[in-house]
């Protein structure tokens, strides 16, 4: 018999030496009450508080995404794209330049499935905002997602339509003040099950703990990296740790510095200058290296070549893209 969800709230919130983390299967039964509306509102803002101040353990995320991909509907699994990319963290400091790096993948045959959400006030500008401008036009519904898949290499589905209980929780945001587990949860979805996945992580040794959790889905390949913002972007300013899980075991590749100096934030935050670079109207100091990095580590996923490689790849595609289209 399922326990009541006060049980759960007690177990982690007894303080330091009467509580304790969840298990996996504790951990999956609770989040699949919080999904299923079966708990109040303030049991739900206690349990998620709670973990908030502490932080969840690798064992209670995993238990976590296991309740979310269970409830995601059917119909989510018949879209088969190649790579998965959560793109949630939104761009404050620069544009989002890691969807020209996708755009490349899809013109280049690879099937690209983009999923993220937005948090109204935040500020931030999201993939769902950028795409449109872009070429990729908003889609609501499965059906058209797969035709968009077909048509185009790639689609962007909101969280709404793919988990809408985990987007509600994103948004709760607005109510605490502070983000949830849900916003790492909804990182590590895969919703359609995809071979390879990339995940962006914001805080420090965030990606650590994805890397136990991708550990305990060995059919998946993931890439995680501390991405510009949080979202899935190699910042090539800086020497970055992309920690690649494959067959339940992790190594790390480092990606090298290819910024010749540093840039200054955009504060114009304008998408008109993506179509600019892209159609080689324009430079732009960040824009372009973050590309090459951003590409170059997808790279290194799907294709199991080393950094080397990579970026000399990734430098040929970008050169040969198509400027006279848009990205999408």
């Amino acid at each position: 018999m399922q326990q009541p969800f006060s049980e759960y709230i007690k177990i982690i919130g007894k303080g330091q030496k009467g509580g304790r983390s969840l298990t996996r299967d504790e951990a999956y039964h609770a989040m699949k009450m919080v999904l299923a509306n079966e708990v109040t509102g303030d049991q739900r803002g206690a349990f998620l508080m709670l973990l908030r101040t502490r932080e969840e353990t690798p064992e209670e995320v995993i238990g976590f995404v296991d309740a979310c991909r269970e409830l995601i509907e059917p119909e989510v699994k018949t879209l088969t794209p190649t790579l998965d990319i959560g793109c949630y963290a939104g761009k404050r400091r620069q544009l989002p330049w890691y969807l020209l790096a996708v755009a490349v993948l899809a013109n280049n045959g690879y099937s690209v499935m983009l999923h993220g959400a937005h948090e109204p006030g935040s500020g931030r500008l999201y993939a769902s905002i950028a795409l449109p401008q872009l070429g990729l036009s908003e889609v609501s519904s499965i059906e058209d997602a797969k035709q968009q898949l077909t048509d185009k290499g790639v689609t962007y589905l909101d969280l709404s339509y793919l988990l809408p209980a985990l987007d509600t929780i994103i948004k709760l945001r607005e109510v605490f003040g502070l983000r949830s587990c849900a916003n790492t949860l909804a990182r590590l979805l895969n919703p359609t099950a995809a071979q390879f996945c990339v995940q962006g992580v914001y805080h420090m040794h965030l990606d650590h703990k994805h890397c136990r959790v991708n550990e305990n889905y060995p059919s998946i390949d993931a890439l995680c990296f501390r991405g510009d913002g949080g979202d899935p972007e190699v910042n090539g300013e800086r020497e970055t740790e992309l920690f690649i899980t494959r067959n339940g075991e992790t190594e790390e590749v480092i990606m090298p510095v290819v910024a010749d100096k540093w840039a200054l934030k955009d504060k114009d935050m304008n998408v008109n200058d993506m179509l600019d670079v892209w159609a080689g109207n324009a430079n732009s100091l960040y824009g372009e290296q973050a590309i090459l990095s951003t590409l170059a580590s997808y790279l290194v996923l799907l294709q199991k070549c080393d950094v080397a490689d990579a970026l000399s790849q990734a430098r040929q595609l970008w050169a040969q893209r198509d400027k006279s289209a848009t990205p999408f």
